[in-house]
């Protein structure tokens, strides 16, 4: 099927259908510029601009350099700033710093507007330049910088009037969501501009929210369209503008994403498609290109990434800006080429982003493109159908009234219909022109079309195959040759498709390694020209994948001849379940051959129950797709008829048990001869198994060497197959048996204590049959006793019962039987001995002097030589009681080496046995005494004062006393003591009792007090609180009191006026001087209110001067009272009149006209 589906937008760059090059010639970044004049892109490298973003350059209608601006200086075509060309208030890194808009039917003036930077003053502001000015270079006019707008964003756009005559001019409000649409009308401009309340607000949000004043704003060539970005918001509006009226409306947000910056806008020339750069220029800088469709139901869903430079620093894109030669240019930052959108209108990636497409000749560009009047790139003429055998359409759009028009195919046809349609001959490129009058204005525009070739896509048959899993995976491409046929590759491609829908939409295409499900799948194939996919063929073609199935190794069949004939039928189906192994046996079938050929052609199967006809046969199996049996696999596999085998009973295999537990190793093997008896060993096989069902299986056989599992008796199953089938086998049964042996058990000698030191004894022997066994049980085992080895080893001349030894040591050797089997047999053997008595000698009382610890800690061991007298000590214990009944039964006795006691006196009890036997023992005791210790009674400290020096120290009634210094040189041995030296003494004294003197300390210190010999005490202060010092001399240190019962190390006291004596000691209160004195004051308030208390002010200790007067005013001055001390003191009235709660002033006279004032507070 050919499909005829082209369409081509074939620009023309236009400004109301006159001459369309005033966006011509291009200055930006950093000294860059581009020539479109000739149809391709050229770099010039003469600007004298360096700018970072906003710029406009402005040619005349025939692609001629006027002038350019970054948007505060203005050069002219010669590259010289003009001379009223500076100071504009625009800034170079405003985003659209500039446009300039021609004064509508005025060819020499034109507005150039500018916005400053950072949404900040002087924001949108006007001037106007007159290409007349500055011989003919132009100029600005002495109407400069007039502000329009005082805060603006960093956007600004223009696009005609729906008129085609005047322009309208765009900015944005700062802080607000104002757009604002001025217009420019031949009249000149107003000022007064349409303001629309719409879309987000443009405002600064903390933090790091400078960025919202940033990004683009652009119209689409029609004017029907604004977009907008703000960059930190990662925000992309859309708007509808009405050309008419200026009014903006119907916001929608194509994006909103705050991981993304977007900042360059772009519409294509035919307004459908709308490109976003998210542009983040930090390191790495990362930008990505998105694409969207105006005219998609769900235009924000529409979003199609074109490019994503993945942080390559040279293809970091910022700005978008459509040329006239129907292209969208982007610049990339800091870079020496700008990459190019070669296909605008062209959906997704077909639109053919090409990164670093134009070099700048060696010139940089950095975040801005020249921005011009947007209605310069209106579409206006449209081809549409460029492949070959396709009717062709052609169209011109105006936005004037068109009074006539022809139209030049380009080879030699012609037409002046308005919008006629071509159906060219061959394949080619060809030159189509179009002249279109309006009015007196006739405009010839031109452009070259390609008639692409339309391919042929070769019909293929089917393809059938078999599989074996759930898909068939096929390498698509591999059948691009015969589709193509004699089609050449390089000119045209092949893609594949699931339906006839996507193979004529060119959409959701096939992987070429595709995985095709079992059944019939059908497949478009769609043939396109590499240089316009709408030019295309396709054909369709099936896979029809059928099931295979797969078969695996299958076990051999033997079976055991049990009636010895030969012969055996064989149900064939009992192979079904492992030839099928899972698979569907509703979609395969099997059957079984006596050939492979049989089973490749699958002829003469074998009947189901099968006889065999020899004793080894081989079988042919086939299994196949029932719907589709060229889908088949074959296998064979082996059947047998083999001899039977015959088993006898052997008798049980026995051990002793070495350990007691039940378990033993037997050799399983030492059976054989009894089970296979007179058969060949040579053709059979044995297995030793500890269950029927294993043997029977034929599974878990256990080693020769086995340990039964099950304690004392097991049974176990022998296996005897036929080595060659192991189908035929016969099974038998045997008990393995474990008997416990005797275990030997330590046993001790046997001593016993000679009453008359005859060295003989009798021993009931029975008496060790106990011991002997241990835990054994007496009713499993049997214990014998004999004079000799020989003799127990042979079991003969048992000497049970009692025995009188014959020898003084002598061995009796014993023997111990398992009862059920006299193999289980052990010998051992044990001493008897008769050992001496033993004796106690009394020792002497132990007498010591108390070390006053509250527990005496004796060496009782000391009487260890009297108690054993002539005993050898190696041959005896002797250990200590505190009791004849512990001695006797040998408990609780003490550590003789460090026995502590806290008795006066205490009775010991010694034990001598002998070592090898404990019940050989002889008991005897002594007397602990501890004498108690002479106690000096002497005080800690004497005191030689100096009003009684001499001092005599009575030492106590004792046997003898020494009186020694700090130097322990003894000074007296009497028992009085005169001391006259000052320092450490101490006193020893002795006393003997039961024998022993015991001798006691006691150190004392003697001291000198250093008494006070006068005191003086100082008054100090006139108030309800007196300062006293006490002053002492002497030798100190000393003891201060203002009561004589409470003494403080402090000389200074605060006491209340009045009588006081006052009191100093020294430490060791040898002596304590006092002295009265007086401390004349005052009371702070007084309350005369009647109830007894404070009812009279005075002052206090002025009876000591009863000459003295004390004179009382008020706070102005006045004498109320004069009184006298030694009188009750004022009552709080004058002549008899109460006076109010107030302060008082008083002065008080005394001793030579000494004078001291004050005031008082009198409260009610």
């Amino acid at each position: 099927m050919k499909k005829f589906i082209s369409i081509a937008l074939i620009i023309i760059s236009t400004f109301g259908l006159h001459a369309q090059k005033e966006a011509a010639i291009w200055y930006f970044g950093e000294n860059a510029g581009l020539d479109f004049n000739s149809g391709t892109t050229v770099a010039l490298t003469d600007s004298a601009m360096n700018t970072e973003e906003g710029c406009s350059t402005v040619s005349d209608s025939n692609g001629n350099l006027l002038f350019y601006t970054d948007g505060s200086t203005v050069w002219d075509r010669n590259h010289n700033a003009m001379p009223n060309g500076t100071g504009l208030f625009g800034d170079v890194s405003s985003t659209q710093s500039s446009i300039v808009v021609p004064l509508p039917e005025s060819p020499n003036l034109f507005y150039i507007f500018t916005v400053f930077s950072s949404a900040i003053l002087p924001g949108l502001n006007f001037s106007i330049l007159d290409m007349n000015l500055n011989g003919g270079l132009g100029d600005v006019t002495t109407q400069k910088n007039l502000q329009l707008e005082p805060m603006v964003s960093e956007k600004l756009t223009a696009v005609l009037h729906e008129n085609g005559r005047d322009i309208w001019v765009l900015a944005h409000r700062w802080d607000s969501d104002a757009y604002l649409a001025y217009l420019v009308t031949p009249a000149g401009l107003n000022p007064i501009p349409v303001e629309s309340n719409v879309g987000e607000p443009h405002r600064r949000t903390f933090p790091d929210g400078d960025w919202n004043f940033a990004g683009y704003l652009k119209a689409s060539p029609d004017g029907r369209k604004l977009a907008g970005c703000i960059p930190k918001m990662g925000l992309v509006e859309l708007f509808d503008f009405n050309t008419t009226t200026g009014v903006i409306c119907n916001p929608l947000k194509l994006d909103e994403d705050l991981s993304k910056k977007y900042y360059g806008v772009e519409f294509s020339p035919s307004g459908r498609f709308l490109y976003v750069v998210d542009s983040r220029l930090g390191l790495p800088r990362y930008s990505r290109l998105y694409q969207y469709d105006i005219e998609a139901p769900d235009i924000p869903g529409s979003q199609v990434l074109v490019h994503d430079n993945g942080g390559n620093l040279l293809v970091a894109l910022t700005s978008l800006q459509l040329g006239i030669d129907g292209k969208i240019y982007a610049c990339n930052f800091n870079n020496l080429y700008i990459s190019s959108i070669e296909n605008p209108d062209e959906k997704g990636v077909a639109c053919n982003f090409i990164g670093e497409s134009v070099w700048l000749g060696g010139q940089r560009g950095l975040s801005g493109l020249p921005q011009f009047i947007q209605s310069f790139f209106l579409v206006n003429l449209e081809v549409e159908n460029l492949c070959f055998g396709n009717t062709t359409e052609f169209k011109v759009k105006s936005t004037k009234t068109i009074d006539a028009i022809t139209w030049d195919f380009g080879d030699g046809n012609t037409s002046v219909i308005e919008e006629p349609t071509y159906v060219y001959t061959t394949p080619g490129v060809y030159t189509v022109s179009v002249e279109v009058t309006t009015g007196a204005d006739t405009e010839i525009s031109t452009k070259e079309i390609t008639i692409e070739e339309t391919p042929i896509a070769v019909a293929q048959a089917n393809i059938e195959v078999c599989v074996t899993e759930d898909s068939y995976t096929l390498d698509l491409s591999t059948l691009n040759t015969a589709i193509l046929g004699t089609q050449n590759p390089s000119d045209f491609t092949v893609t594949y498709f699931s339906s006839q829908t996507d193979a004529d939409a060119n959409s959701n295409p096939l992987a070429l390694n595709y995985d095709f499900p079992l059944g019939s799948t059908a497949v478009y194939a769609r043939v396109s020209n590499r240089n316009n996919t709408a030019c295309f063929d396709t054909t369709q073609f099936n896979i029809l994948a059928q099931q295979e199935p797969t078969l695996g190794t299958i076990s051999d069949w033997t079976i055991c001849d049990d009636n010895l004939d030969g012969f055996y039928t064989f149900d064939l189906t009992e192979k079904n379940t492992d030839i099928f192994n899972g698979q569907d046996e509703a979609v395969f079938d099997v059957a079984y051959f006596a050939s492979q050929a049989d089973a490749d052609a699958g002829t003469n199967p074998l009947p189901l129950n099968y006889t065999n006809s020899l004793a080894v046969e081989e079988i042919f199996t086939r299994l196949q797709n029932t719907s589709h049996t060229d889908c088949y696999k074959t296998e064979s596999f082996t059947i047998e008829v083999s001899a039977g085998v015959v088993v006898n009973t052997p008798n049980n295999l026995e051990l002793c048990d070495d350990d007691n537990d039940g378990f033993a190793t037997f050799t399983l093997s030492d059976t054989e001869t009894e089970i296979i008896g007179t058969q060949n060993s040579s053709s059979l096989a044995i297995s030793y198994h500890t269950t029927l069902a294993d043997a029977e299986s034929g599974s878990n056989e256990v080693d020769n060497d086995f340990t039964n599992t099950t304690a004392y008796i097991q049974s176990m199953y022998a296996r005897v197959q036929n080595t060659s089938d192991s189908s035929c086998y016969d099974i038998t049964s045997f008990d393995l048996i474990v008997f416990d042996s005797p275990q030997i058990q330590i046993v001790t000698d046997w001593n016993v204590c000679d009453d008359d030191n005859d060295e003989l004894s009798l021993f009931d022997l029975n008496q060790k049959s106990a011991e002997i066994l241990g835990n054994q049980n007496a009713n499993d085992f049997t214990v014998n006793y004999y004079e000799t080895l020989a003799e127990a080893n042979l079991a003969q001349n048992d000497i049970n019962d009692v025995y009188q030894n014959t020898s003084n040591p002598q061995t009796i050797y014993y023997s111990i039987e398992n009862n059920s089997t006299a193999t289980c047999r052990v010998t051992d053997s044990f001493e008897i001995t008769v050992n001496d008595t033993p004796f106690a000698q009394a020792p002497l009382s132990i007498i010591l002097c108390d070390d006053e610890t509250g527990n005496q800690s004796i060496d009782l061991t000391q009487k260890d030589v009297e108690i054993l007298d002539s005993q050898a000590a190696a041959d005896f214990n002797v250990r200590y009681y505190t009791s004849q009944a512990d001695a006797e039964n040998d408990s609780n006795a003490v550590n003789g080496e460090v026995y502590s006691t806290s008795q006066a006196q205490e009775t010991i009890y010694a034990r001598v046995e002998r070592t090898d036997l404990q019940s050989c023992f002889a008991i005897t005791s002594f007397e602990i005494i501890i004498n108690p210790l002479p106690q000096p009674n002497l005080d800690e400290r004497y005191v030689i004062c100096p009003d009684s020096p001499a001092l005599v120290i009575d030492g106590g009634d004792f046997e003898s006393w020494s009186w020694q210094n700090s130097s322990g040189i003894e000074l007296n041995t009497t028992r009085n003591f005169n001391v006259s030296d000052l320092g450490a003494y101490q006193l020893t004294v002795s006393q003997t009792a039961n024998g022993v003197r015991c001798e006691n300390s006691q150190s004392f210190e003697v001291l000198s007090s250093g008494a006070p010999e006068t005191m003086t005490v100082e008054i100090n202060g006139f108030s309800d609180q007196i300062d006293i010092t006490i002053n002492a001399t002497g030798t100190g240190p000393f003891e201060y009191s203002v009561d004589g019962k409470n003494y403080q190390t402090s000389n200074e006291f605060v006491v209340f006026p009045g009588e006081h004596t006052m009191f100093v000691r020294d430490l060791l209160e040898c002596r304590v001087l006092s002295e009265e004195v007086v401390a004349i004051g005052y009371q702070r308030f007084f309350t005369p209110n009647g109830d007894g208390s404070n009812e009279y002010w005075n002052i206090i200790g002025g009876e000591l001067h009863p000459e003295s007067q004390v004179y009382i005013y008020d706070r102005y001055g006045k004498l109320l009272k004069q009184i006298s001390p030694n009188s009750k003191g004022w009552d709080g009235t004058s002549n008899g009149i109460l006076l109010p709660e107030s302060d008082y002033w008083f002065k008080y006279v005394y001793s030579d006209n000494q004078i001291i004032t004050g005031h008082f507070t009198l409260k009610r």
